[in-house]
């Protein structure tokens, strides 16, 4: 297994140390500590490697960087689970079914849930009752953030985040597996409106997520971690029904792939010459990849048109429209206002975003 520098090495070697339970490496000569935290940020395993990393051999600027992050941390984590707990309450009170997922459940299989950061907290939930949850998020003071293709997004300062998703995937998008989650998933022994997602449908859903952001923008080694700690420390996960299911999504030689080369990373197992590619590009940028990645394919599929570029991401397609605003579907002649609401929305709460995603245009044209 190779590395492009020693600090993504010495990044892998702590996760290793956090997550296995190995050795503390030695620190490689010249390492640039600045460097290795500024990429464990970015692939947001901070919360991993601060369990095992020493302040005390750290230069004073990282080791105060640490102390304030774990403290910070901490809280957040402890805040959040109290809001979720109290969220969870009202859902059962209005008779929603919901069920945890992602970063919320993952969080368990490792050897300390602090250690498995979350920007946010995905539920599915019960599509039917959006009007009473839309009601119960604005009571608590949030304010919604987004409406996208499969979920509704609310924020609350400081840091309270919550998407509600009504399904996985966007249905009108190239990768859109299907998945009934609620069919085999268990409910919860005290709250009857809670629901835990089954295992194996649970590891099959990750790799797919996972696959979807390689896709696009790329994604970081944090996969790497959820997948691992999944088949060692958590629920048992029945990988020939898994194989069979990556095999019909059309995704079976990424998955192969995925497992492998996470196994090995933690395992010190080879890698094949692909899974070795894999691994530069997940390291290679944020948990989420670069979304200069994405621009760039968007903008060759507008034939490299600035033009047709930020016309088409004013005005999107039709069906995506329909897919953001479910409202249409009933009055379709409305789409022209939404097209202005869309507009006016984005510029309210994701200015920031748009600003930066029309420089990179600049930047990718020139």
């Amino acid at each position: 297994m190779k590395y492009s520098s020693a600090e993504n090495e010495y990044l892998i070697e702590l996760l290793k140390c956090a997550i296995v339970g190995t050795d503390l490496p030695e620190v490689p000569v010249g390492l640039d500590y600045s460097a290795l935290i500024k990429n464990s940020k970015n692939q947001q395993v901070y919360s991993v490697i601060s369990e095992v990393l020493d302040a005390k051999n750290l230069p004073a600027e990282q080791a105060k960087s640490l102390e304030n992050y774990v403290k910070g941390e901490l809280f957040r984590t402890i805040s959040m689970k109290s809001e979720f707990e109290l969220l969870e309450k009202e859902l059962a009170d209005n008779k929603i079914k919901f069920m945890p997922l992602k970063g919320s459940v993952l969080r368990s299989f490792y050897p300390k849930q602090k250690m498995r950061q979350m920007s946010d907290v995905d539920i599915l939930y019960d599509y039917s009752k959006r009007d009473i949850l839309l009601k119960i998020m604005k009571s608590h003071g949030y304010r919604m953030t987004a409406s996208c293709e499969n979920s509704d997004d609310f924020f609350r300062e400081p840091f309270f985040t919550f998407e509600w998703h009504r399904e996985l995937f966007f249905e009108e998008a190239d990768f859109c597996p299907h998945f009934d989650l609620w069919k085999n998933a268990k409910q919860d022994k005290e709250n009857p409106y809670k629901y835990h997602i089954e295992s194996t449908e649970h590891f099959v859903y990750t790799i797919c997520h996972m696959y979807k952001h390689y896709a696009t923008n790329g994604c970081g080694v944090r996969f790497l971690c959820d997948i691992f700690v999944m088949l060692h420390n958590g629920t048992p996960v029945d990988i020939k029904k898994a194989d069979a299911r990556f095999k019909e999504i059309g995704i079976e030689d990424f998955a192969n792939d995925a497992i492998a080369l996470a196994n090995a990373v933690f395992l010190d197992g080879d890698i094949s010459e692909n899974q070795q590619k894999m691994l530069d590009f997940m390291l290679s940028d944020g948990v989420y990849g670069n979304m200069i990645v994405d621009y760039t394919k968007k903008f060759s599929e507008f034939g490299g048109s600035k033009f047709k570029y930020i016309f088409r991401r004013i005005f999107p397609e039709k069906k995506k429209m329909f897919a953001d605003y479910r409202q249409l579907e009933k009055r379709p002649f409305l789409l022209p206002l939404y097209y202005i609401i869309r507009l006016f929305t984005k510029m309210k709460y994701n200015s920031k975003a748009a600003k930066y995603e029309l420089e990179s245009i600049k930047k990718i044209d020139k």
